[in-house]
């Protein structure tokens, strides 16, 4: 009896064990998926759908020589509109002077699904507006919105050819949801990344609304 009592708790000691040991192993993997992006290092890969339904896949664009610029977007959101004004248009103008040269620029809507703020009418309606004609992706999940820790709407970052998370953080100095700023750092940032250089303030505070995951 003593016998098999023994070994009735080395099994159950063995099954533990496998058990810790897998339940360590799905904690590693979960960590890894969820871990926020980091400048500096590789700027998580992901894909998403745009509004008009087609594919956007971070890697392949990178891997095509593209700078990549992610802006976390909401329509409704006053710190969001205020770039999209007729007296400011900071965000279109912005790309506008940057055709012709390797740069994507994408907008992620993490608002999750259900919210008014990504239901897909509103966002092609305000798209038309304000003349966006770059993709507007939908996380509705939130996961690429918590991949990249991204907590506000604009907060924006840039990833260079190399795959790099290169900059995180605001759009410009001024937090307010009154007027743009007097020094855009998503600006500074793609002219030096576009010189080949180092960029010189690579991390500032987000601004703006909060996200609007579940």
């Amino acid at each position: 009896m003593k016998l098999m009592n023994k070994a009735l708790m080395s099994a159950f000691g063995a099954v533990a064990m496998i058990g810790a040991g897998a339940a360590l192993m799905g904690a590693g993997v979960e960590a890894e998926t969820m871990g926020v992006a980091k400048v500096g290092e590789a700027a998580p890969d992901f894909t998403l759908t745009a509004l008009d339904g087609s594919s956007h896949t971070l890697s392949d664009l990178t891997a095509d020589g593209n700078v990549v610029v992610l802006e976390w977007f909401n329509p409704d959101c006053p710190f969001v509109r205020k770039h999209y004004r007729e007296d400011t248009m900071t965000m279109v103008n912005m790309e506008k002077d940057l055709e012709g040269e390797d740069v994507v620029w994408l907008r992620i809507n993490s608002g999750h699904d259900g919210h008014p703020t990504a239901d897909h009418a509103h966002n092609e309606k305000m798209a038309q507006k304000w003349g966006i004609t770059s993709p507007i992706l939908m996380d509705g999940s939130g996961d690429v919105g918590r991949m990249y820790g991204a907590k506000r709407t604009p907060e924006m970052y840039v990833i260079d050819s190399s795959g790099t998370l290169v900059y995180h953080g605001a759009i410009d100095n001024r937090s307010d949801a009154a007027g743009a700023g007097d020094t855009n750092y998503v600006s500074a940032a793609l002219s030096e990344v576009m010189d080949g250089k180092s960029v010189s303030k690579a991390e500032t505070k987000a601004y703006g609304c909060s996200v609007k995951y579940d």
